[in-house]
């Protein structure tokens, strides 16, 4: 499993935004090997971190190379102070099932 993880400090919220943040998750919804999102506030309420759980490399070179996530990508800084963006391998995951 793959998890790519959108950390950014943002700026702006606006209509348009939550607009192509919606059509971006929907895309990657409808990839194959998409099998889940989390996201994550810092308790100071500035920092977000977004994972993106995939399949394997393909199902994420499918996510990354999607029309409107590159389009997203050109105008970060309309929305974003500053991000960052890593990319994991999950070697193993356990709990209780219930997550």
């Amino acid at each position: 499993m793959i998890v790519a993880t959108f950390i950014f400090r943002q700026h702006t919220k606006n209509d348009e935004f939550v607009e192509l943040d919606d059509d971006i998750m929907a895309r990657a919804i409808a990839n194959p090997g998409f099998i889940k999102k989390n996201k994550w506030l810092s308790p100071d309420g500035h920092t977000i971190r977004v994972d993106y759980y995939f399949k394997d490399q393909d199902s994420l070179q499918v996510f990354r190379m999607d029309e409107v996530h590159r389009v997203a990508k050109k105008r970060y800084a309309e929305w974003y102070d500053g991000y960052e963006v890593e990319i994991s391998e999950v070697m193993h995951t356990f709990g209780d099932g219930k997550l």
